[in-house]
């Protein structure tokens, strides 16, 4: 199936799913008060939705709006690509960076670029997160926030009482599995929590971040081509290498492949463990009295070297489903003042984000504020992590070759099912990858990439 095909075939499911044109608006004419009186409807998944809802209410309040939040749970891709091909009530949505490239060649949503103060909003944009976030010149989305997965969280304490310090930390992903299975040698039951939950960023984000801090790709940036070899001396094979000895141990509880991400997070919060592969801005949770065993105990591996995670973000997207032309002004204003500048000026929604959460923000003017400065310090565990906790974000790599891609949720989807068999079966790690290899060049050609 080519791009033009696809796009033809999903426009036709959604029923007139296009609706009227993108109106265009004179930058001097533009206000953020809704006008229509009509709902505009928000959809996002279930993250302290407390907080999304205030911010909603101020909007409504202050702006005039009839904004609709509600909350999706379970299989958030699948649940909104439903909701997208089916021309639903749904006008603004969150949309990860693996998702938004699938929902724009589904004609799906429109670009940033179409909000009147794109202008200001380009201008404000960090170029890391703009790399990643466009598509074919395109910004797809506004800021909801952006972290590291993958950084290693290690617990000072548990490793102190093994002998261990600052100096001893592994430079590396082989380096650490080496001191996983020293730790475990010395009597440390559970020195590693591995990324392996089961939601659809778990462990197929594992394999995939795993991969690029050793160097390698899955996929070709551009053409997308498959990159993995059955090399024994390569990424992908030392990665799954590594997994099925850790696995084969039986000292990492088989039951991570059934945890959600909240039980992962309790998990190493526990204390029972070392080293484990975490959000980037849970750091703050896990110094927390109130939410930690650990707390006051909780640090990074630095970067030495190699990089550690991916970047890990999400965006406020706007659909172009089938509605009156004052509708559509009025989620461009929500999707502005919500993703950007409010009626003040102020970035607000992602001020708080970061007050509340320590969310990392795609804006450089709320990165390189003073009151980010005293955030970050208030969630590590000692003032030399403040310094750390740049380094890694700065060293973060994205994976571009299979995420800014149409197929990117189909090929997670089948990285998740297969790197699950691959150590509940005791896979073959050489017929894994030939797999992937297949899977890629089979999804290349349907799209006709």
């Amino acid at each position: 199936m080519r791009r033009r095909e696809f796009g033809a075939l999903v426009g036709g499911l959604g029923g007139g799913l296009l609706g009227v044109p993108w109106p265009a608006h004179a930058a001097g004419a533009w206000s953020l008060k809704a006008t229509s009186g009509r709902p505009v409807y928000f959809r996002g998944w279930q993250y302290k939705t407390d907080i999304v809802q205030s911010n909603v209410t101020r909007y409504n309040t202050t702006m005039n709006g009839h904004v609709n939040y509600a909350t999706v749970t379970g299989d958030y891709p699948s649940i909104m690509e439903q909701m997208l091909m089916s021309g639903a009530e749904l006008d603004v949505l969150y949309g990860n960076p693996s998702q938004a490239v699938h929902y724009f060649e589904g004609n799906w949503v429109a670009p940033a670029d179409e909000l009147p103060d794109f202008d200001q909003i380009k201008a404000d944009f960090l170029p890391n997160l703009w790399d990643a976030w466009t598509y074919k010149g395109k910004l797809l989305g506004l800021s909801y926030f952006a972290t590291t997965r993958g950084t290693i969280h290690v617990n000072l304490k548990a490793y102190g009482a093994a002998g261990m310090s600052d100096k001893d930390f592994p430079k590396s992903w082989d380096e650490l599995y080496d001191q996983v299975f020293a730790l475990h040698a010395k009597g440390v039951s559970t020195p590693f929590l591995p990324h392996w939950f089961s939601d659809w960023y778990g462990i197929s984000w594992a394999f995939v971040f795993e991969v690029l801090n050793r160097g390698g790709k899955i996929a070709d940036d551009e053409t997308h081509k498959p990159l993995l070899t059955t090399d024994k001396s390569g990424p992908a094979y030392k990665t799954l290498a590594a997994w099925k000895k850790l696995w084969n141990a039986k000292f990492v509880p088989a039951e991570i492949l059934t945890y959600d991400e909240a039980a992962f997070i309790e998990a190493y919060g526990s204390g029972r463990y070392v080293f484990s592969p975490q959000q980037l801005y849970d750091l703050q949770t896990f110094n927390d009295k109130t939410k930690s065993r650990i707390a006051g105990y909780d640090s990074l591996l630095p970067v030495q070297g190699q990089s550690w995670g991916l970047i890990d973000s999400a965006l406020y997207m706007m659909t172009k489903r089938k509605r009156s032309h004052a509708v559509t002004d009025d989620v461009q204003r929500f999707t502005s003042w919500y993703g950007f500048k409010d009626l003040d000026g102020k970035i607000a929604v992602g001020e708080r984000w970061m007050a509340v959460s320590m969310l990392f923000s795609a804006y450089r003017s709320i990165m390189d504020s003073p009151s980010t400065e005293a955030r970050i310090k208030q969630a590590v565990a000692r003032p030399s992590d403040y310094k750390v906790v740049l380094d890694i974000y700065e060293a973060t790599p994205f994976p571009s070759g299979v995420w800014k891609v149409v197929w990117a949720p189909e090929y997670n989807s089948w990285l998740k099912d297969t790197l699950s068999s691959f150590l509940l079966q005791n896979g073959d790690i050489e017929s894994l990858i030939r797999a992937s290899n297949k899977k890629i060049t089979e999804l290349n050609d349907k799209y006709g990439i």
